[in-house]
């Protein structure tokens, strides 16, 4: 049997720890500063110089706090599609959340909300199948409160909301993402126990403002963080982020790009919500 020394060991740990720390932009992910906005919530942005300009805002969600949920977008009834078109800031006040992004890709852009649209890949509302598995790996709310990102086959019977992205970036740890194209990008994190969640928006298509982000990049952001697992979601013009001021009125954090026009939101098919109580509440019942 071979022997492999310890010092040798010890080489290539540190020079594998001295690449990941060079990886660009993963140590402001990694020291980013985060504000309570809720309960269970922060926020932080992150603003990268190198190797291109990037303005990416990050919400990290602390699954276990009480009173705090998640819902993604439920079915239309008997409406035609899956779906009806919204915009992020009508979709978090329709359902009424405290934070929301953009989630799985759809089937028609459109700038007018209220058309029907079908979803591409498994999403489900209160434990409802909205739009069926055709093969893209989703991000799970399981019923026991836990968050998990996954490929077939998916244990519907334990889910609460799921949301479907295009690939799984990351994976126990291990950036598993290969594409090198730069995007606007909306992706999705969940530490190892499940426990934490963390919602990405990048903006791009923003020349000397934000210029985006590859899929590779979105993984070692995510881990940076604390993420064990990874998924890339829609992105490019569909790529929002919006939050409730104190007013319960939505604030759109980023800066999205719809029909290459900076600030225009584009409604989507499908949203990712968080219910979450009020800093205010912390305390109260005195």
């Amino acid at each position: 049997m071979k022997r492999v020394s310890m010092a040798g060991c010890g080489v290539f740990l540190l020079l594998r720890g001295m690449a990941w720390a060079e990886e660009p932009g993963v140590g402001a992910f990694a020291t980013a500063e985060w504000r309570a906005v809720f309960q269970g919530v922060e926020h932080a942005a992150v603003i990268l110089t190198e190797p291109r300009p990037v303005r990416a805002q990050v919400l990290r969600v602390r699954l276990e706090t009480p009173g705090l949920s998640m819902v993604a977008t439920p079915d239309n009834g008997e409406a035609p599609g899956e779906t009806t078109g919204q915009r992020t800031t009508s979709f978090l006040k329709a359902q009424g959340c405290q934070a929301a992004i953009n989630a799985a890709p759809f089937d028609q852009v459109s700038s007018m909300e209220g058309k029907p649209l079908d979803i591409s890949g498994l999403q489900m509302s209160g434990g409802k199948v909205v739009s069926p598995d055709n093969g893209y790996p989703a991000l799970l709310f399981l019923k026991d409160g836990r968050a998990r990102i996954q490929k077939q086959p998916f244990p519907e019977p334990d889910i609460k909301e799921a949301v479907s992205g295009f690939q799984v970036v990351m994976w126990q740890g291990k950036t598993v993402a290969t594409d090198l194209k730069l995007h606007p990008r909306t992706g999705a994190g969940v530490s190892a126990d499940g426990r934490t969640l963390w919602l990405l928006v990048v903006d791009g298509r923003q020349v000397g403002t934000s210029e985006g982000c590859t899929t590779v990049e979105m993984a070692e952001w995510l881990r940076g963080m604390g993420a064990d697992s990874g998924i890339n979601l829609d992105g490019g013009g569909t790529t929002t982020m919006v939050v409730a001021d104190g007013e319960g009125k939505p604030v759109v954090m980023n800066r999205p790009i719809h029909a290459g026009i900076p600030g225009m939101e584009r409604p989507s098919g499908s949203h990712l919500g968080v219910r979450a109580p009020a800093l205010a509440a912390l305390g109260s019942g005195r």
